[in-house]
């Protein structure tokens, strides 16, 4: 009997201790449904109520940009333009003013300004080449490159809009002025999306001349010449780099006679003897080479009784300057440098 007894006694602990453990569990899931304390996640239900917003990793939205070339014709780009072919040298001087890099050029050898010291350097030694010719970029190697947008030269690369149908838009320019080589800068800065860096550079460029505007006296005749031979041709004041000199000196240089300036280019072809009735102080020359060995203008012209007549060539002031930045580059940061360059020979004591 005393053994039954005991035995129902430790049954009768046994199922108050399981009742007591059972109860202790209740009370923790209760608990459970608490707020979590820190360092816990939050419940599925809190999760979704805290969804990140719609704009989170979504690319930015894109809107075309539609601007007209030189040539009267309507260009869109519908995606960012981040790669630019360049078929000319203008657009060199563009892209490096608004700190982009060519995907490819066309212009090589000595008449290229990518790797100057003032644009490139020896980086644009490396940068992709498109063959052919000038007049004749090989549209091979555009497609190679697989440009957003193609820039070239309104008069010379016309043709190439139909064979870049489906590849890329075609934008061509001229700029006859420094005015319009500005405005070719803001163009081509709104298709890229960087206008904040075309502003930039636009007032670089017009700070630059105001100064030497104001502080050049205006003193010394320049003039700047160029071609291949002794039949060599007059920048005159309507021309590019003349309406930048006209700022800077006395440059007296006119088209007179609208037919020896047919396509408006703000040049006409001169000879020793009409230079002897201006007389200039100080003579700028763009020499051009197309084949080796050729003589500069300067050593050429000087075989002519008449040229050592010059004041300018008495005094030891004709200049050779760097051509493919004095008469290729077109743009704001070539001008630039060709004020830069002028102003220090024309007046040293200044500049």
């Amino acid at each position: 009997m005393l053994k039954k007894k005991v035995a129902s006694q430790v049954v009768l602990i046994m199922m108050m201790l399981m009742l007591a453990a059972c109860g202790g569990n209740t009370g923790n899931a209760d608990n459970a449904t608490e707020e979590p304390s820190a360092g816990q996640s939050a419940s599925p239900a809190a999760e979704e109520t805290a969804s990140p917003s719609p704009e989170a990793g979504a690319e930015p939205s894109f809107e075309p940009v539609t601007a007209t070339d030189v040539t009267g014709v309507s260009v869109t780009v519908d995606k960012p333009v981040q790669k630019v072919a360049c078929v000319v040298s203008l657009c060199v001087d563009v892209l490096a003013e608004l700190g982009m890099k060519p995907a490819a050029i066309a212009e090589s050898g000595v008449r290229t300004i990518a790797s100057a010291p003032e644009f490139y350097g020896s980086e644009g030694e490396s940068f992709p080449s498109i063959g052919g010719s000038f007049f004749e970029p090989s549209l091979e190697d555009l497609v190679t490159a697989a440009p957003d947008l193609v820039i070239g030269l309104s008069g010379v690369h016309d043709s190439l809009r139909e064979g870049l149908n489906g590849v890329a838009p075609l934008f061509l320019g001229n700029p006859k002025s420094y005015e319009e080589a500005i405005a070719f800068l803001e163009t081509i800065g709104e298709l890229t999306g960087r206008t904040e860096e075309a502003a930039a550079a636009k007032k670089r460029f017009l700070d630059k001349l105001e100064a030497a505007r104001e502080q050049a006296p205006k003193d010394k005749k320049a003039l700047i010449i160029y071609g291949s031979d002794v039949n060599f041709s007059v920048i005159t004041d309507s021309g590019l780099g003349g309406t930048v000199m006209k700022e800077i000196s006395d440059y007296p240089w006119k088209v007179e006679n609208p037919e020896d300036d047919p396509y408006g280019e703000g040049s006409v072809p001169y000879s020793l003897e009409k230079l002897l009735v201006e007389n200039p102080d100080v003579i700028f020359v763009e020499s051009y080479s197309y084949s080796p060995g050729t003589k500069l203008i300067s050593e050429q012209l000087a075989e002519s009784p008449l040229w050592s007549k010059l004041k300018a060539v008495e005094n030891g002031q004709v200049h050779e300057v760097r051509s493919p930045i004095w008469g290729d580059g077109r743009g704001t940061r070539s001008l630039s440098i060709m004020m830069d360059e002028a102003l220090a020979i024309l007046y040293p004591d200044l500049y």
